[in-house]
C-alpha cells in the first residue's frame, strides 16, 4: 500500500536528507551533498545525477543502508573515514540487514572500503569503480547468500573482492588490480560461480578456501610475482570445478592445498614458475584432483606434488614439451608423459635450488630422469598427452627465478 504514496524528491546541494517514505525516489542534483547519511526506509531509490557527490565528512561510512530493497545508482562518494578493521572498515556505502538491496555505478577514490555489506541476502553490487588506500577490501560481503557482484573495477585495496559466508552467490566480470593481498578472496561458501573476472598485478594472488561446489571458469589470474605470489590458491576446497581459466606470469600458477574431489579442465597455465603446485596443510587431508585438457606452456615446472598421499590424475592435457609421436593417429602422443620431476619437487621444498632451474645441470637431470623408468614419477603420468606448439621458455631473465627462490617460509597466507 505504501507505493500509493511514494514521492519523487529532488535534493539540491546543501539540503538535508529529507524524511523518506517506503518507495520514494530521491534524486541528487549535481554538486556536493554533505553526509554522512543513513537510510532505514525500505524500497527507497537514490539516484545521483552526473556530478552529484556525497561527502562523508571524513569520519565513518558515508552512506548507511539498513532496510530491505534500497537501490543506489550513479553515486560518487568521497571523504570516508580511515577505520580499517578488516571486518568493520569505514566504507563509501555500508549495507547492514539490507536484503535485496543494490548499489550500482558507485564511484569512490581514496577510500578505505568501497562497498561493505553484511547480513544482507541477495545484495547486488554492480558496475562500480573503486580505488582504495590499501588497508581494507574494496568490496566485502559477509553473510550475504545469493549475492551478485558484477562488472566492478577495483584497484589498490588490501583484497579487491572479499566474500565470506556467501553461498549461492555469483562474481561475474569484475576487474581487480594492484591488491596488497588477494585480488579475489572467497571463503566458507558453497555453490558460488566465479566467472569472467580479471585479477592482475597483486602482491599475492587470489584465493578460494574452505568451501565446496565452486564453479570457477573463464577468469584471468596474471602477473603475481614474488616470494608469496600465486595466480590462484585453492585450499581445503572440495567438489569444485576450475575450467577455461588463463593463469599466466605468476610465480606459482595454481597452488592447491588439501583439496579433495576438484576438477581442472581446459585451463591455460602459461609462463609461470610452477604451473601447478600441490601441497598438504599440516594435519589435513590429501588432495584428490583431476586435470583434463589443460594447456601447459612456458612454465619452468609444469607440475610439482609435495604430498605423497595426493591423488593427481592427468589425462589428455597439452604440453609444450611433449614429442608429437602419434603412430596410431588418435591425436595423442603414443608414450605417456610425466609433467613433473624430482627436481621440481626438490625446488618446491628448497626454493634456493630454483636459481639453477634453467641451468645445464637441471636440464641434464630432467633428461636422464625422462629416460630411466625407475626415476620417473609414473603416478603423475599423463597416459594420453597432447603436443602443444612450442613458443620457447620465457624465463631468460633472472627475476622469475629469484621470485621462485623466495618461496621458502611458506607459499600461502592464512586468512
Amino acid at each position: 500500500m505504501w507505493f500509493l504514496f511514494a514521492a519523487a524528491l529532488l535534493l539540491q546541494p546543501g539540503d538535508p536528507l529529507p524524511p523518506l517514505e517506503p518507495g520514494d525516489t530521491l534524486t541528487l542534483a549535481p554538486g556536493v551533498h554533505a553526509g554522512p547519511w543513513t537510510i532505514e526506509v525500505p524500497d527507497v531509490r537514490l539516484v545521483a545525477e552526473p556530478g552529484a557527490v556525497l561527502d562523508g565528512g571524513g569520519a565513518g561510512s558515508a552512506l548507511l543502508l539498513a532496510a530491505e530493497g534500497i537501490v543506489v545508482e550513479g553515486l560518487e562518494v568521497r571523504n570516508v573515514g580511515r577505520e580499517n578493521d578488516f571486518y568493520a572498515p569505514d566504507a563509501a556505502v555500508w549495507l547492514v540487514d539490507c536484503p535485496d538491496c543494490a548499489v550500482r555505478g558507485l564511484k569512490a577514490a581514496g577510500v578505505t572500503t568501497g562497498v561493505r555489506a553484511e547480513d544482507s541476502p541477495r545484495v547486488r553490487v554492480e558496475d562500480c569503480t573503486l580505488r582504495g588506500l590499501g588497508d581494507a577490501p574494496g568490496i566485502t560481503l559477509y553473510r550475504t547468500p545469493g549475492a551478485r557482484v558484477q562488472g566492478n573495477r577495483v584497484e589498490g585495496f588490501l583484497d579487491g573482492l572479499y566474500l565470506e559466508h556467501a553461498s549461492d552467490s555469483r562474481a561475474l566480470g569484475n576487474v581487480s588490480r594492484g591488491s596488497r593481498r588477494y585480488g579475489f578472496h572467497l571463503m566458507f561458501s558453497r555453490g558460488v560461480e566465479v566467472a569472467g573476472n580479471r585479477v592482475e598485478a597483486g602482491r599475492v594472488g587470489s584465493a578460494i578456501m574452505y568451501g565446496s561446489r565452486a564453479w570457477v571458469h573463464d577468469n584471468v589470474f596474471a602477473g603475481h610475482v614474488g616470494p608469496l605470489a600465486f595466480g590462484l590458491l585453492v585450499q581445503e576446497q572440495s567438489d569444485s570445478r576450475f575450467e577455461r581459466n588463463r593463469v599466466s606470469g605468476n610465480t606459482v600458477g595454481m597452488l592447491v592445498v588439501s583439496s579433495p574431489d576438484d576438477v581442472f579442465r581446459e585451463n591455460d597455465l602459461i609462463n609461470n614458475g610452477f604451473g601447478v603446485l600441490v601441497r598438504r596443510e599440516r594435519d589435513k587431508g590429501a588432495s584428490a584432483l583431476r586435470f583434463e585438457g589443460n594447456r601447459f606452456r612456458g612454465n619452468v615446472y609444469d607440475l610439482a606434488v609435495d604430498d605423497p598421499e595426493a591423488q593427481v590424475a592427468m589425462r589428455r592435457n597439452r604440453y609444450d614439451r611433449v614429442r608429437p609421436l602419434d603412430l596410431d593417429g588418435d591425436g595423442a602422443a603414443d608414450l605417456p608423459y610425466v609433467p613433473s620431476s624430482s627436481y621440481a619437487l626438490l625446488t618446491s621444498r628448497q626454493p634456493d635450488l630454483s636459481l639453477f632451474a634453467l641451468g645445464p645441470g637441471m636440464l641434464l637431470w630432467e633428461r636422464v630422469e625422462g629416460r630411466v623408468p625407475a626415476l620417473r614419477f609414473m603416478t603423475l603420468a599423463d597416459a594420453a598427452p597432447l603436443p602443444l606448439e612450442r613458443e620457447g621458455r620465457p624465463f631468460a631473465g633472472v627475476a622469475w627465478i629469484l621470485a621462485l627462490a623466495g618461496l621458502g617460509g611458506g607459499l600461502w597466507l592464512r586468512s
